[in-house]
């Protein structure tokens, strides 16, 4: 049995988790899963998003796979491959998990084991690409040149010149891959998973991975800047109305104060009864029910975040 592995990669807040939610909420994925997610804080806060269906989840946290926790990344994958229990891998890295080296090791590994590289997938927040683009485009270049396909997510919240204006410049970028603009919620999973497939069949198989050494030594974390990154996160039984909530996301914007925050998640009580999970960039705060947890959870991520301050915020 040949074990698929796909790769959902995207700058933070672009969308990697609610993806993959999509596609096993519609049931699209119909084999035993096994997902390896890499949280880029301390505080886990999509595996407990994703804990609730029927998964195994591996979680490699605190650090990058692609660089500082490499050696954790490809012994997970080795173990996983070995036990033969799982018909399919997702691999799901950090915001700034940079792909090229990603599809590296999962090729190299390819030459010993039973398994095929299916889909690489790069997920771009199409509101944030501008300002994203410029200020971290050493992870965005990478993601968006890697990729087969590329998903645009919150296409519903930009015109159509504006749209079409990020398309130019990612094909700019990438000549090959499909973008796919249609917002998330007008598409099915089986159509997505579909379309991702037929263009990995395009992922190139000549490199010369001779010289790539999965132990390590050519992972150097000097060569990825993610130390312009800090995390806060916080575990918390405290209650937050939603008025609050969104009065807190609205001041997260003031750089003056709290530093550049490009992201922030989470899932918290706002009552004694109910709980909500949030996601939050810069253009777009989202706010859904969700089932009650054993306790609050609060990342925030961003480049030179005033940690004292988040403290007292939250």
């Amino acid at each position: 049995m040949t074990i698929q592995i796909d790769i959902f990669s995207g700058f933070f807040g672009a969308g990697k988790t609610t993806l993959i939610k999509k596609l096993i909420d519609e049931n699209v994925y119909s084999k035993k899963i096994t997902l390896i997610e890499n949280e880029f804080g301390e505080i886990p806060i999509d595996g407990a998003f994703l804990k609730k269906y029927n998964i195994e989840i591996k979680e490699i946290k605190a650090g990058c796979i692609c660089c500082s926790t490499v050696i954790d990344f490809t012994n997970t994958l080795r173990e996983i491959i070995k036990s033969k229990e799982t018909e399919r891998i997702i691999i799901e890295p950090s915001g700034v998990g940079k792909l090229s080296e990603i599809v590296k090791i999962v090729k190299k590994l390819e030459e010993d084991n039973d398994i095929h590289l299916n889909l690489v997938i790069a997920a771009v927040d199409v509101t944030m690409y501008e300002e994203f683009t410029e200020l971290f485009s050493e992870f965005y270049g990478d993601q968006i040149s890697h990729a087969s396909t590329i998903l645009l997510s919150r296409t519903q919240n930009v015109d159509n010149a504006e749209l079409g204006k990020v398309v130019s410049k990612i094909r700019e970028i990438n000549e090959t891959a499909s973008i796919v603009t249609t917002p998330w919620d007008d598409i099915s999973g089986i159509d997505l998973l579909g379309l991702s497939e037929a263009d990995g069949q395009q992922i190139s198989r000549d490199e010369d991975l001779s010289a790539f050494d999965l132990e390590f030594d050519d992972h150097d974390d000097d060569d990825h800047n993610h130390d312009i990154f800090t995390s806060w996160g916080i575990e918390t039984p405290k209650i937050f109305p939603e008025t609050q909530l969104r009065s807190i996301f609205e001041s997260l914007k003031d750089e003056a104060v709290f530093g550049k925050v490009v992201r922030s998640k989470g899932k918290v009580q706002i009552d004694t009864v109910n709980w909500v999970e949030f996601d939050f960039v810069p253009n777009a705060l989202e706010i859904r029910a969700s089932e009650p947890d054993e306790i609050g959870r609060i990342t925030v991520i961003g480049h030179d975040l005033n940690q004292a301050i988040l403290d007292t915020v939250f």
